[in-house]
This record gives structure tokens, C-alpha cells and sequence, in this order.
């Protein structure tokens, strides 16, 4: 059985398709249960839903029975109000870890984000907090690090609308960044989940090589046929943004601002083949999102 924590958002809904498609039971911890909105497209799929959160911990330890893999992809972000990422994000996170242990749990997946990403925040504590407590665990732990992910970073939440063909430039643009998409991360999971044997690995994602915001305004020029304005958001104002004593701002802010300086992965393609995950250019991203 493979519970994952985390089935509505961008990889966990892929994780869970894909561990079907392999015929495999799967498992999903959702707030509100079958009520919940996504609740009926997964159950569809054959995944056995169960209702609780990571706030929860009586509904944790009653998820994890009987299961033998756990796959994390859950986060509070980007709507975290309040102390949602403390209590989500890192005690949450944290407390499924123990239950896990508890209820024999042989392996557990969990999506971190990228090393290149040092900048302070509570959800860099939280991450790092969560990935050091898998490493200390006597339970098989892989921790997935990917890179910034096309469907956000290159979507509308963040600037970047192509169907308006506008970009949002975070510092000067020029930095490389090894854009990755959400479904190629989910495709790393279910490998790292389902591969026999004993694995404990910490496994750097990115896409096939760096591009800079800049270029892939170029790449979205070239596959639309049109020219995208530009609006640029300077480094000082997301230092400015950083001093925020809100931790959804504070995190928002250390996220751009690693993003601004580059986040280039090395042997991405060595990696993705050692998992064999097909990588997703940029090139392949923008001309999904052509009209």
C-alpha cells in the first residue's frame, strides 16, 4: 500500500495517477475526505481516500496503517496564512514521519525543494528540518531537492502569462535556473517508490540544462509568434519583501530571491536517466501552453 500526503496538489495528484496506472493500491490523506473537491477525480482513479490532515495526528497514524511506502508532496503553500507552515509544513510533516516509524512504514518519499535554495525563511526551516529528521530515521528515506517548477515559476500565480504574453523577471533575468516540470518531479517519486530493494538516496532535480529568464522569454517569443512585455522586479525590493514579519511573505521572498540568483543543477541528465524519467525542456513547456 503507498499512502501519499499531498494527492491535490501539482505532483501529488501525478504521484497518485501514475501509482494507479502501475495497478498499484494507493492510498490518500485529504482534508474533509470524499467532500473534498478532488476527492471524486482520485476515487475515479481507484485511489482509497481517507480523511484527516497533517494537523491530525490521530488521522496520520490511522493513514499509515498497513501502508509500506509513504510519498510527501504536501506543502501550506502559496495560501499559508497564519502559522500554516510551521504547523503544516514542519510539524506536520515532521509528526508523520514519527507515525510512519511507528507503524513500520518501510520507505518514505519526501519532495523537499532545491539545495541551491539557502536563503532564510519557514519554509527553508521547515524543508531542511523535515529533510535532516528522514536522514536520522531508521526508516529508507529519499528526499527529492527539484529545481523551480515550469508550472508555477513560468505560470500566471508568479508574472509570467503567456497567454498575455507578458513576463515577470525576477533580479536582472540572467541567472540560469533549471526549470523542472511538476510532472517530471512525480515521475522521480513513484521511480524512487516502487524501485526493490533497499534505496536511501537525496536526489537533485532539474530540467535537461539552465535557462535564464530572459532566454525563456526568448523560447516563448519564438513558440508564440509574439513579443512579451516585461516588468522586472529588482533584488532590493524582494531583500525589502524578506524583512516581512509574515511568514507566507517572508518565505514568498526567499523563494524569489533564490530564484533571481540562479539555480543551475548539475548531471540533471544523468540523474533522470538513472531514475528513467524523460526530462521536459522549456522548449516542450512553451509549446504546451500555445494557443
Amino acid at each position: 500500500m503507498y499512502l501519499v500526503v499531498g494527492a491535490t496538489g501539482l505532483v501529488g495528484r501525478a504521484v497518485a495517477q501514475q501509482l494507479r496506472k502501475q495497478a498499484c493500491e494507493v492510498r490518500a490523506l485529504l482534508r474533509g475526505g470524499v467532500a473534498h473537491a478532488e476527492a471524486r477525480s482520485l476515487a475515479l482513479a481507484g485511489v482509497d481516500i481517507v480523511a484527516g490532515d497533517l494537523r491530525d495526528p490521530l488521522a496520520v497514524a490511522e493513514a499509515c496503517t498497513g501502508v509500506d511506502t509513504i510519498i510527501c508532496t504536501a506543502t501550506s503553500m502559496p495560501a499559508a496564512g497564519g502559522d500554516a507552515l510551521q504547523r503544516v509544513d514542519q510539524d506536520g510533516v515532521l509528526g508523520l514521519i514519527a507515525a510512519a516509524e511507528r507503524a513500520g512504514v518501510r520507505r518514505f518519499v519526501y519532495t523537499s525543494f532545491s539545495a541551491n535554495i539557502r536563503v532564510d525563511s519557514p519554509l527553508t526551516s521547515a524543508k531542511r528540518s523535515c529533510e535532516a529528521r528522514l536522514a536520522a530515521s531508521p526508516i529508507q528515506s529519499v528526499i527529492l531537492q527539484p529545481s523551480f517548477f515550469m508550472e508555477v515559476w513560468l505560470g500566471p500565480y508568479l508574472g509570467f502569462d503567456a497567454s498575455r504574453a507578458h513576463a515577470r523577471i525576477y533580479g536582472d533575468g540572467k541567472a540560469g535556473v533549471s526549470y523542472v516540470s511538476a510532472l517530471d518531479v512525480a515521475a522521480f517519486a513513484v521511480s524512487a517508490a516502487t524501485a526493490p530493494g533497499e534505496l536511501r538516496d537525496v536526489i537533485h532535480i532539474g530540467g535537461p540544462e539552465p535557462v535564464a529568464q530572459l532566454d525563456v522569454v526568448a523560447v516563448f517569443e519564438r513558440t508564440s509568434g509574439r513579443s512579451f512585455s516585461r516588468e522586472h522586479v529588482p533584488l532590493q525590493a524582494l531583500e525589502m519583501q524578506h524583512l516581512s514579519a509574515d511568514p507566507l511573505q517572508k518565505s514568498l521572498a526567499a523563494l524569489m530571491m533564490a530564484y533571481a540568483l540562479g539555480d543551475p543543477v548539475a548531471m540533471a541528465r544523468q540523474t533522470a536517466d538513472r531514475y528513467g524519467v524523460q526530462l521536459t525542456t522549456v522548449e516542450e513547456y512553451a509549446a504546451r501552453l500555445r494557443p
